[in-house]
């Protein structure tokens, strides 16, 4: 049996995660058994293996220092808001507010409720087609507060070369600090 860091929460749903060092965090709901939790769990132990495995690839890939920026100084926001104003216009919605911040482990990130948008600043050493997913994907987010079938059609449907960036941003994902940590 896997050993796993056990978090309770109000929500409906079990999530599983492995974090950057191999750790397995699992979030429940507060009455689901723990039996039931455990079942769960040894269900999806080949899944578990198999991200493990990524980590270790993402770790042994990983150079010693990051890459040159793609923009210069100042260069990354400006361009960021640029595109945010460009795809507010075209997918019909306005973010409250967008921020910068370096991330652990995603991107970005929506707020739905708050309407806020918040980019990574490690998107400066991605291909600006890579930023301009993560913006349109977070900004369909005001749209559809999920992965629905309906929010990729809508991001496919914009960004119909989306995929190539998701699969560049995967190969970048050692430049996320909490993906290199142990």
């Amino acid at each position: 049996m896997t050993v796993y860091t056990l978090t309770r929460s109000r929500r409906k749903t079990l999530a599983i995660h492995v974090k950057p060092d191999g750790a397995v965090e699992v979030r429940a709901p507060l009455r689901l058994a723990k039996r039931e939790i455990d079942r769960l769990v040894a269900s999806k132990l080949q899944w578990i293996e198999r991200k493990k495995e990524q980590i270790a690839v993402y770790r042994a890939a990983a150079p010693a220092e990051l890459p040159p920026s793609y923009y210069g100084d100042g260069e990354f926001e400006r361009t960021a808001r640029d595109l945010i104003k460009m795809w507010e216009q075209r997918l019909g919605v306005t973010a409250a507010f967008v921020g910068f911040r370096r991330m652990t482990s995603r991107w970005g990130s929506c707020t739905f409720r708050t309407r806020r948008i918040r980019l990574n600043t490690a998107l400066a050493y991605c291909p600006q087609e890579c930023l301009e997913y993560v913006v349109v994907h977070e900004l369909t987010h005001l749209r559809e507060n999920n992965h629905s079938p309906r929010f990729w059609a809508t991001v496919a449907g914009v960004l119909p070369g989306y995929k190539s960036a998701q699969a560049k941003l995967r190969a970048a994902q050692w430049i996320l600090p909490g993906k290199n940590q142990a």
